[in-house]
């Protein structure tokens, strides 16, 4: 009978140390699951929310400046006022979103104007097709 027992320590001596990794994996693996599907729900709102203040803008500056120029007959193709569209909706976006979002911008794509302007002119071609 000593025997057995001295067999299971051995047993069990080997085979804890094989049991312990396995769970330790089992947990490292469903923390790094759980951290990636936390930050892609995170970037999910992000982008949801740049985008979202980016389609306010362009339908604010459209319904304040631009329909009214259109209306008075004074804005044409005109650069002069394209430019000042532009910027009243890329201050507008900047006023509006936060600043995760301006933080997200900046650490994944670098240069907020330039991606920004991508997503305005984006959403002008959009609303002019409507």
């Amino acid at each position: 009978m000593e025997i057995f027992y001295k067999l299971l320590a051995a047993v069990l001596i080997a085979v804890i140390p094989i049991v312990t990794g396995f769970i330790c994996d089992l947990f490292r693996k469903a923390a790094e699951e759980y951290k990636a599907k936390a930050n892609n729900e995170r970037i999910g709102a992000l982008v949801d929310e740049i985008n979202a203040s980016v389609c306010a803008a362009v339908s604010y500056v459209n319904q304040t400046f631009v329909n009214e120029l259109k209306d008075s007959g004074v804005f044409s193709e005109d650069e002069t006022y394209a430019k000042e569209a532009f910027e009243m909706a890329f201050r507008t976006t900047i006023e509006t979103i936060s600043d995760d979002a301006t933080q997200y911008i900046e650490e994944t794509f670098g240069d907020i104007r330039k991606y920004l302007e991508v997503k305005i002119e984006q959403e002008v071609l959009i609303e002019k097709k409507w």
